[in-house]
């Protein structure tokens, strides 16, 4: 589909450009836009899929995500797993099992081999993630480019016998961490001055080998990717601190849409504000999943690289990656329920390791089959976000990600285009708010808002795993 773009330059006033979504090329009625030499990477085309023809894996896989337990000493406000019915809990007894059903997958030394460990908080199953490691590890041993291990934790569980190991087992780890917005997520392990000081000694040690970052989203009430960045600065004391995802939040469930933007003041607000941020700091802003879309955008555009190349935001419908639980169950994506139905009314159970030619996955909608997707001018850099929401969660998540993705593209365009910013996109499948990209052309009536009955959220302390009491599903009362 081709966009018009009115786009404006301070010294030479306004002009036209077209941008075609499917070719990903741009132009303006001179000139193509595009490297002198046109080298288009080696790239898969995508596969659509749905639940009426789901997406299947492939036995050769260079990515596990294992899915520990959704069990977490935290209730944090917009986790994704807070309303997910848990599963029965796995433990270090199913590790035998588990390796053995490994053997039905096929691994390549040449190709790598990537390991995520996944909870709830995964530092909860610390009794079992050990000795699993170790045991992959053992595995692999005879492999001279040994496979890759990394985990998000909250930090809270963090101690110096738990760095230590994660430093020699040769983690990638990331913090989950929002600065300035902790107390929106949930608690703040910062709070804490033992537990502060570990962090921060295990995070210097590990920063010098680039093996760390901290995991900030973005919500109504923390947007500033400038604020956030001089947060982690000052904690640090590093000027070049890693903070890895940076995405706006999605709308998994009621709380994480009390977290999205609510009006299209909002939404215009948060679009300067992140576009501001990349233009006047770039690359010192430090959020290297956000910079690296932006570049990678602005070489795919010069490239163009058509659209169906384009995947998933989140990588889970590469057939080569694959999330499984102790069991063997394998699931849409590390952050979902063997007992949960998928937005659009299937499991998210796609089968098991034992029977693994008959697994599918109908739990997901690839973004060829939304029509929404086929028509947006961020495609390439949104790519579809959350593959298995559906409904109003779908709608208030597709809302936020163009406001966060608008942004990006906006920013790529300009430096391409030599300063001409754009602001408005003029087409009929756009409605107004998407149209006016800042809010300064059209006049936006707020749709009024709904009236909010309040809603008592309760999370309880149902037990303990490995001496760490842990929360229960969430539920709520009124």
């Amino acid at each position: 589909m081709i966009f018009e773009i009115i786009s404006s330059h301070p010294e030479h006033g306004n002009k036209k450009f077209y941008y075609d979504n499917e070719t990903n090329v741009l132009r303006d009625d001179e000139r193509v836009f595009e490297f002198p030499r046109i080298e288009k990477p080696q790239m898969r085309e995508t596969k659509p899929f749905s639940k009426d023809d789901p997406l299947k894996k492939s036995t050769n896989i260079s990515t596990i995500k294992i899915q520990l337990g959704l069990s977490c000493n935290y209730t944090c406000d917009y986790c994704s797993q807070r309303f997910v019915e848990r599963p029965p809990e796995t433990s270090k007894k199913d590790i035998e099992s588990f390796l053995a059903k490994l053997d039905v997958l096929n691994f390549r030394e040449d190709i790598g081999l990537k390991f995520e460990f996944w909870g709830g908080e995964p530092l909860v199953y610390w009794k079992t993630l050990k000795p699993l490691t170790e045991a992959i590890k053992e595995k692999f041993s005879h492999w001279e480019n040994k496979p890759v291990f990394s985990m998000v934790t909250n930090g809270s569980l963090l101690t110096r016998e738990i760095c230590s190991w994660l430093y020699y087992m040769n983690f990638n780890i990331g913090i989950s961490h929002d600065g300035p917005g902790q107390h929106v997520r949930g608690p703040d392990p910062f709070d804490d001055p033992e537990k502060k000081a570990i962090i921060l000694e295990f995070y210097n040690i590990m920063h010098e080998q680039n093996r760390i970052s901290f995991n900030t989203m973005m919500n109504r009430r923390n947007t500033s990717r400038k604020e956030i960045r001089d947060f982690f600065v000052n904690i640090t004391g590093k000027e070049d601190v890693r903070i890895g995802e940076g995405n706006f939040v999605d709308a998994y469930d009621d709380a994480a849409i009390e977290n999205s933007l609510q009006t299209y003041q909002e939404h215009f607000e948060y679009r300067r504000s992140s576009f501001n941020d990349i233009l006047d700091y770039g690359h010192t802003l430090n959020f290297g999943n956000t910079l690296e879309k932006i570049d990678r955008f602005y070489r795919s555009v010069m490239a163009h690289v058509e659209s169906k190349y384009v995947g998933q935001k989140c990588g889970m419908e590469d057939e080569h990656t694959i999330a499984i639980d102790l069991k063997g169950n394998v699931v849409t994506c590390q952050n979902v329920s063997i007992m949960e139905t998928s937005k659009n009314g299937e499991s998210h159970l796609g089968g098991n390791l034992d029977d693994y030619e008959n697994v599918s996955l109908k739990s997901a909608t690839h973004w060829m089959n939304r029509d929404v997707c086929v028509k947006c001018p961020v495609l390439h850099l949104c790519k579809g976000s959350c593959m298995y929401l559906d409904g109003k969660y779908w709608d208030v998540t597709c809302d936020n990600a163009y406001s966060d993705n608008i942004a990006l593209f906006a920013a790529v365009l300009t430096d391409i285009t030599g300063g001409y910013i754009p602001i408005a996109i003029n087409s009929k499948e756009l409605p107004p708010h998407r149209q006016d990209i800042w809010g300064t052309i059209l006049k936006h009536e707020e749709k009024p808002k709904q009236k909010i009955i309040p809603i008592k959220v309760v999370a309880e302390i149902v037990g303990k795993i490995d001496e760490v009491e842990v929360y229960g599903q969430t539920r709520l009362e009124k």
